[in-house]
């Protein structure tokens, strides 16, 4: 029997978070979802029952008693947290045995990038050589204003700006939120020529329906190319997303197949579909199974840690190698969801394993050889330039 305290004793490298800071925070009830903005979304954000799991366990944190009510541990949390935020921080992460956090350098989705100064805060609360950067593609795009030259200038002054970036960041792996845009994850692999139609057409100011998605998915080619080169993965936001911005129809991983098959994609570049896809656990343990070069996580284990969360993650696992499968934490808005998706994941991967045993799926010996791979191991072969980092550590 596999038992908690050894999941415990494995490193975790995080291959997937966020920065926070006090000022970027939503309204707290969206700690537990309900993340469009609408009347009573505060209200119904803390009657989830993922609201209720995490504010239990900042209950047993503070010492507080059983009969201690919700508002209460509210009230305490933010005393905490407001008295010294950094500190908070700090030790919330300093529980959790964590020996990289790959922090998604172009958050938030929506709003100016953090500042110099918000980094800082949130660098003084993570040691720095405890984290790596994912550089998002498409904050690169945005600022990429136009400067009247031609789709050949364009497109190169686009990639020396990423090469900038992943230089400027030491980027470990990149990272693309299609997701949020028009169409979201069924992206169409263009060529340069249809590309370079729709961009002169939007230079000129005639622009046809369809020619800013043409555009963005041409550099999102160009970036794949990019990533292949510097032997970088790809990471790509699939399944759930937060605010309205998220395209809903195509969270499916499966809409990115024509991607996948793609020349330019097949068996070139590392791509690591980002939260197994939840809901759709199994077409993306399918899609890991089928393409040598897709790899997916578990970040965003907090989403999974309610009521189903063991058989979420026992879907992802179907069919996936299990070398292909990582773990994240989708800390993100709040400090509490790291520290939180940290411990419950423990939790669900030890539960996870004995059942596996228990049914014949795993012997015991190879469920111990797994949980270190999906904590530990399977980042560093997937993310090669965590190697000499996680080292140092």
């Amino acid at each position: 029997m596999i038992r908690l305290e050894e999941i415990e004793k494995i490193p975790l490298i995080d291959t997937h978070m966020h920065r926070v800071h006090p000022a970027r925070a939503p309204e707290w009830g969206s700690l537990g979802g309900g993340y469009i903005p609408g009347p009573g979304q505060e209200r119904h954000g803390r009657q989830t029952v993922l609201y209720g799991m995490i504010l239990e366990k900042l209950r047993q944190r503070f010492g507080m008693a059983e009969d201690a009510s919700p508002e209460e541990v509210e009230r305490e949390r933010f005393l905490r947290y407001g008295k010294d935020p950094k500190g908070y921080y700090a030790d919330l992460i300093g529980e959790c045995n964590v020996a990289m956090h790959c922090v998604e350098t172009g958050s938030p989705i929506g709003g100016p990038l953090y500042s110099q100064e918000e980094k800082a805060f949130f660098g003084a609360s993570i040691p720095e050589e405890k984290q790596a950067n994912i550089v998002r593609i498409d904050r690169v795009i945005d600022g990429l204003t136009p400067e009247g030259e031609t789709f050949e200038q364009y497109t190169r002054r686009f990639l020396a700006e990423l090469d900038r970036e992943i230089r400027d960041q030491k980027a470990v792996g990149l990272k693309s939120c299609a997701a949020y845009s028009e169409g979201g994850l069924d992206v169409r692999p263009v060529e340069g020529g249809e590309a370079g139609q729709a961009y002169d057409r939007l230079r000129a100011g005639s622009a046809r329906a369809g020619d800013e998605r043409i555009l963005r998915s041409w550099l999102l080619m160009e970036s794949l190319q990019a990533a292949e080169e510097k032997d970088l993965p790809v990471q790509f936001h699939t399944g759930h997303g937060g605010g309205s911005w998220i395209d809903f129809p195509t969270m499916n991983p499966l809409c990115l197949v024509e991607l996948l098959k793609d020349r330019r994609v097949m068996n070139r570049v590392r791509i690591v579909l980002l939260h197994g896809g939840h809901p759709h656990e199994e077409d993306t343990s399918y899609l890991t199974a089928q393409f040598a070069n897709v790899y997916t996580d578990f970040s965003g284990a907090f989403y999974l840690s309610s009521l189903k969360g063991v058989e979420r993650m026992a879907a992802l696992l179907e069919r996936a190698p299990l070398d292909k499968v990582m773990y994240g934490s989708d800390g993100v808005m709040f400090p509490e969801i790291s520290w939180f998706a940290h411990g419950r994941f423990r939790v669900q991967l030890t539960r996870l394993l004995n059942r596996m045993i228990e049914e014949g799926c795993l012997t015991e010996p190879r469920a111990r050889q797994v949980a270190r791979m999906i904590c530990f191991d399977n980042a560093l072969d997937c993310y090669p330039a965590l190697r000499q980092r996680v080292g140092a550590v």
